[in-house]
């Protein structure tokens, strides 16, 4: 479903494996228009129904902005670059190779999830290479009609991860720099995949878009918080907590499930829920952040920990 936030600026539930307010995408207009983020390739038909639905047919979509290559943000690259011919791509350029073959990505996320939920996620189709384009920190995607949107490197999440500043509306589209807050289950959780996760980056990524004061972040994992610096500040004082936590993990020597128990009880208590009522998504997304923080502390050297 897609609904309107302002004049300019659309959110599209894509659908994620059949879950609402799960991952978003964001549709930006100017005298061109532009998608970033765009789901899993499961989630393609989705997307193309939600745009064809707004007005966009096949020659009407001139931007597919990709945040990063991770699956639940660029799965569905492939597909809507297929049924959208003109659109350009736009991508990190060390996430540029993984969309022209994907073959490594996908090898990647069948070792961290499996075959049977990463086939149901569903497989990027690959971009020919003469439709994406890199793009760098401070470049820009110019839509025209007073439609800026401003490149932001935010590495931290992955080293290839790309935020969006739309400098003239205050709006910062984060994709993963900021934590998951799921509307059904509305506690803050990091975003801590192995093996890109840095947390000294991904805390100067956050420091980063504070500096550039947005009012609004549209964010993927789902939806638009409003008191950006608040939420921003929030972001840093969870992830440097879980790093107090999982020192104490990590010398305690607990297990992987230990670590994801411990996090999963954490995440219940600020909003008052049981363990029995976490969402699937959101265990699974726990216990890979518990992966992706162990494995950034414990390949550092001693004095990179302090």
């Amino acid at each position: 479903m897609l609904t309107r936030i302002s004049d300019r600026i659309s959110i599209i539930d894509t659908e994620a494996l059949g879950r609402q307010r799960v991952v978003a995408a964001y549709l930006v207009r100017g005298k061109e228009n532009a998608l970033i983020d765009m789901g899993y390739r499961s989630s393609s038909e989705v997307v193309i129904r939600d745009l064809e639905n707004e007005g966009l047919g096949p020659d009407n979509l001139d931007y597919l902005l990709p945040t990063h290559v991770h699956l639940d943000h660029a799965g569905s690259c492939g597909s809507l670059a297929q049924h959208f011919p003109h659109a350009i791509v736009r991508v990190h350029p060390v996430g540029e190779p993984h969309l022209i073959n994907p073959t490594r990505l996908v090898e990647g996320v069948k070792e961290l999830f499996g075959e049977d939920l990463s086939s149901r996620y569903g497989f990027p189709v690959p971009i020919n290479k003469q439709r994406v384009r890199s793009i760098g920190d401070d470049e820009s995607v110019d839509l025209g009609g007073g439609a800026e949107l401003r490149c932001v490197w935010t590495p931290g999440h992955a080293s290839h991860h790309l935020s969006y500043a739309f400098d003239d509306e205050r709006v910062m589209f984060t994709g993963d720099a900021v934590g998951v807050t799921y509307p059904d289950f509305p506690t803050l959780v990091p975003t801590t995949p192995p093996s890109s996760f840095n947390l000294a980056k991904a805390i100067e990524s956050i420091n980063r878009i504070l500096e550039l004061s947005p009012a609004q972040l549209c964010t993927p994992h789902f939806g638009i918080l409003n008191d950006a610096k608040a939420k921003l500040i929030e972001n840093v004082t969870v992830l440097l907590d879980w790093k107090a936590m999982f020192d104490s993990f990590i010398a305690g020597k607990y297990t992987i499930e230990e670590m994801t128990r411990s996090l999963t009880e954490k995440a219940c208590k600020p909003i008052g829920r049981s363990t029995g009522e976490v969402p699937d998504h959101l265990r699974v997304l726990i216990r890979i952040d518990v992966l992706g923080f162990t494995r950034y502390l414990t390949r550092l050297k001693p004095s990179e920990t302090r």
